[in-house]
Formats: C-alpha cells, structure tokens, sequence
C-alpha cells in the first residue's frame, strides 16, 4: 500500500494502473478502497486523471441549439422531454437507415445473394422495425412473440428466419403453418414436431441446423460441429420426408469486435458443408452466418478491473471513442473467406443470411431521463435521483454509454456524480462516478446507443414502461404511448366482490 500511495503522490492513476502488476492493484481494490479512494480524491489526481475526450457530436447525428439545448434531426430533446415526458427512448429514423444501407450494401456490393435480417430481440419496437422493413429488412426472431410480431407487422413468411434454443410447440405450429423462409433446428425433438406439422399442412419446411463452431457462445446452443453432433443432425434429418434440410446456422455473440472468429466459425461451417454433400448429398442454400457485429465505437464492456474500480468510485465511466472494425471490413473478410469455397459466378449460389442487431440499432436511438433530486455532496461526489433507471437502462450494469446534460449540451464538465434511478433500492445506480456539467433539478440527461436491449430489457418495477417517438427531418411522431396503471395490472385477476 506504501508504494502505491507513494506512486499516486507522482502519477496520474492511469499510470500507476499501466506499471502496477494488475494481481497487486486488484487485492489493493478489494482490501483497501477506502484508503486508496482516499489518496486519489485528495491528492488532486481525480482531475488530472480524468482527460475529458471530446466526442464529435456527430457520431450520433445531434448538435447544440443557441439555447444550448441537445437537437436530433432538428428536434429539441428539452422540448420532447416537456411534451411527451420522461423516461423517453428516442429514435432518429434517418440515422436507422443510413445504417441499414450501410451494412447491406457493404455485403451486397461483394457478393449479390446476401439477406438482412434484422435480429427483433436487440430492438423490438414496432415502429422501428416496421422502418427496417420498409428499408428493406427481412425478420430474424426467436420466441412465438417476435415471430407473432413479424406477421403482425405484415412481413412476408419467406423473409422470416426462426431461430432460438426453446421453440415451443405452438410457436412451431405458428412457424410451419405460414411456410416460413427457415426454421433453424436447436434440439432434436424440434425435427419430429416440425415434420408432423408440415405433414398436417401439406407442405415440406425448410429447415437449418444451428451449430456450434470452435469459437462463440457454446452450452445451451444448437450441435457442436467438432464433436461431430452437427453432422450427425443433419444424417438424422434425411429420415424425415416433409423437411428440406437447406441451411447452415450460426451466431456467436454479442458485440464482438474480432474479425478473426467471425472469420474461424466461417471456415468451420463451410468445411462442415463440403462434408454433407459430399457424404449425405445435402446441398446448403442458405449460409445464416448471424449477427453480433461490433462497430459501434462508443460503447465497451466493463473488465473486471473496471468493475472493481467503478465500486470504489474511481472515474472509469467516462465515453470514449474505441476502435472498432467497420462493416466494410466484416464485408471484406468474410466475402472473401466465402468465395474459397463457392463462386460468386456459379449456376445457382448460395444466399448468405445476416443477422445484425446493434450494429444497426445502437447509434440511432437515445433515452432522455429528468434530474429529480440532487443530494449534499460525499467525499466531492453529489447524488443524483433521476426518473428513470435500471428499469429503462439495464445495459448500464455491464457496459459504458455516453451521457450529456441536453438542457446544457456546451457547457463544461465540472462536478462529480452518482447517477440513480428513482426506485427503492441502492441498486438503481446508472453511473457509480460519472462526471457532468453542473447539474439542476429538470434538467435534462441524455444516455446514448440505446438502440440495442434498452428496450427488450425494460420493466415496470414501480414504474410503468417509457415511451418511444421516431425522429426525421424535424419531425416528431409517438411509436410506442407511455405504459399507464390500468396497463400495469390489466392481465391481473378482478378483485373479489
């Protein structure tokens, strides 16, 4: 402990974090928070250590009005916030498409037959959806609700791409009676429930196998391709006459930034598919390569160490612009590994399925949230009630998102904050240490890249659910109203008489 107060008396604690051995600054963390919080607050290195990076507001197409007031598409997020309330999730529809066409023209470019299918889990809001759609998506779901919700939203069965691990009976049932484009198979029982429903309507289901590459999310999901269980599905899938095994399926995470998996669980797939036809005959027409793809450069996932550090509020959930691949670079890799294997020029090619989610939602939606209540400060740290938290924002637990004071969007970050939700409990905490402009009760707090399990997390623990508006060309419009009481309790019991 000695040597390190000694080397905070001379360095900045990103310093003292680059040469202290990271088992040593971990059990100093652990042991000792106080002493070493401390050290930091008082020593004068807080500020010196927290080096403000500047983010170009355009990264999520706002600016600054000259009432110093956050605008999005020409729309003052202060006047949104006063007109429809907050919590308020905040959609720019123009950016939604910019980065739709983005991601499908940087495939489509490369190899022609490429399909987006935007994943319904990371965004569901109807409104939002029903734009990607209109842009030219096709619907990637996973529970009976979502695939409900694409034939809701009057999407053709043939561009809906069932997938997930825990496919009920009905949702099957739902699924095979509208002659959906794919069922992705997670488990065996899902073969025999499929064909009996295909018999009963008459018809033969397209079917993939889900598999699980050398890379990626394992356990709970789909056949392992190196123990050979992948191969042996698909030998299991010939038995059964109203199934038309066509697709090969997989998805390995959220928010991965390493080109290299992607590129490894490609290959693994397309050996897997040389396999099949070669000794079962099988020939693959949809290669459902999944989604994942991380180029959102405004939002990292909390280390360890980090999570150590935030509890002992040290300044570590400030924004900063991280390097990421860009979609184009995705495109490149993977098109090319591709045309190893297929010719882009071949008598009937293959079609490649993507499966984006925030790749595509994150930058173009925001939260706006109104300061309740400000606390007298602890240790130079002020707390902070805000009207929405963990309920509408549980992304936050695990991951960095800018935040502005949109009543002051110019002004200079000054003071230390606990950020809170509004709930009964400590553990509604947004930000452990986050420092802001000066902050009054009303003002006005924008959280950015929301667009990706914001919404799908949300809950009306205390408080009902937010609401949603879409932006475009300074135009505002209501896509989801804000949840009431009645809502709350509408599926509850009637009270006895």
């Amino acid at each position: 402990m000695k040597a390190l107060l000694k080397a905070l008396a001379k360095n900045t604690l990103g310093r003292v974090i680059s040469f202290l051995p990271r088992q040593y600054l971990r059990t100093v963390v652990n042991r000792s928070p106080a002493r070493l919080l401390h050290a930091f607050n008082h020593s004068g290195l807080r500020d010196r250590y927290l080096r403000e990076e500047t983010l170009p507001l355009e990264i999520w197409d706002i600016s600054c009005d000259d009432k110093g007031h956050m605008t999005v598409q020409g729309c003052d997020c202060v006047s949104l916030a006063e007109q429809y309330g907050t919590p308020l999730y905040v959609v720019n529809k123009t950016r939604l498409e910019k980065n739709y066409r983005d991601f499908s023209e940087s495939f489509s470019t490369l190899y022609p037959h490429v399909e987006v299918a935007y994943s319904y889990k990371t965004n569901p809001l109807p409104g939002a959806i029903r734009a990607l759609h209109e842009f030219g998506a096709s619907a990637e779901v996973v529970s009976p609700f979502e695939l409900w919700l694409a034939l809701r939203l009057g999407i053709q069965p043939e561009k809906i791409i069932y997938n997930g691990p825990g496919k009920t009976a009905d949702g099957l049932k739902m699924a095979v009676f509208n002659n959906v484009k794919v069922i992705n198979i997670d488990a065996l029982p899902e073969m025999e429930i499929i064909d009996a429903l295909a018999m009963q309507n008459g018809c033969r289901q397209r079917v993939g196998i889900r598999v699980v590459t050398t890379v990626g999310w394992k356990s709970k999901f789909g056949f392992s391709i190196e123990s050979g269980a992948a191969f042996e599905a698909f030998k299991r899938l010939k038995e059964f006459g109203n199934l038309v095994p066509c697709a090969l399926h997989f998805h390995l995470g959220t928010g991965i930034s390493d080109i290299r998996k992607y590129l490894q669980a490609v290959e693994d797939t397309l050996e897997l598919s040389k396999r099949i036809k070669r000794e079962l005959g099988i020939t693959i027409k949809y290669f459902d390569f999944g989604g994942g793809f991380n180029n959102v450069c405004t939002v990292r996932p909390y280390s360890k160490l980090e999570n150590k550090l935030i509890k002992a509020n040290f300044p570590v959930q400030e924004e900063k612009q991280m390097t990421r691949p860009s979609i184009g670079e995705y495109a490149d890799a993977l098109t090319q590994l591709f045309f190893r294997y297929y010719d882009p020029g071949c008598e009937d090619p293959p079609t490649i399925i993507l499966e984006p989610g925030r790749a595509i939602t994150s930058n173009a939606q925001l939260l706006l949230l109104k300061v309740l209540s400000i606390k007298q400060p602890r240790d130079g740290i002020t707390d902070v009630i805000l009207d929405g938290g963990r309920s509408v924002a549980a992304p936050l637990e695990w991951e960095c998102h800018a935040a502005f004071n949109a009543s002051r969007l110019n002004a200079s970050k000054t003071d230390y904050y606990s950020l809170f939700g509004p709930t009964c409990t400590p553990y509604d905490v947004l930000y452990q240490i986050k420092k802001l402009p000066h902050l009054k009760c009303d003002d006005i707090i924008a959280i950015m890249d929301t667009g990706a399990y914001f919404v799908p997390m949300q809950a009306n623990f205390s408080f009902p659910r937010a609401p949603a508006v879409m932006l475009e060309d300074g135009r505002h419009e209501l896509i989801r109203k804000r949840e009431t009481f009645e809502d709350i309790v509408a599926n509850d019991l009637p009270d006895r008489e």
